[in-house]
């Protein structure tokens, strides 16, 4: 396992899910019947989501780190970004739906889990390595009929 092979995305996604999961543990979330407690408990159905795109950036991060070849990585940064989404998307919708006002577990758990889309997006576009720009445009493909 080699930390020196971690990118910026990489990073974003760890950092974000490894944020989250203290989040879930220790912070205050809108719960239900209009009381206030940590993240496990405030949400019983939306908390295996959660856990679930929790692992998927931090395994998106060992794998970067522990494979040389790109494969797994590129494939764990496609699923990290859907269940990052798919999170933020259920928390986003979470807000005003909630019980009780948004306490700041709330807040601070959307931001989170945008950090484990935007991290595994930023991996998989880093992936192929290209950039495109003026210097180096985007290839089409022409439909020219013969004539």
């Amino acid at each position: 396992m080699k930390p020196a092979r971690l990118r910026r995305g990489e990073l974003l996604a760890a950092i974000a899910a490894a944020g989250l999961l203290v989040l879930m543990l220790l912070a205050r979330w809108a719960g239900p019947g209009g009381g206030a407690s940590d993240g496990w408990h405030a949400m019983p159905v939306l908390r295996w989501l959660l856990a679930v795109a929790i692992g998927s950036g931090l395994a998106l991060a060992i794998a970067q780190a522990a494979c040389r070849a790109p494969a797994l990585p590129a494939a764990l940064s496609v699923i990290s970004t859907v269940l990052g989404a798919v999170a933020a998307v259920a928390l986003a919708v979470r807000l005003p739906t909630a019980a009780a006002a948004p306490d700041l577990g709330d807040w601070l758990g959307l931001a989170a889990a945008a950090g484990i889309t935007a991290g595994a997006f930023l991996s998989l576009r880093d992936e192929q390595g290209w950039v495109p720009g003026p210097d180096r445009p985007i290839e089409t493909v022409g439909l020219d009929r013969p004539s």
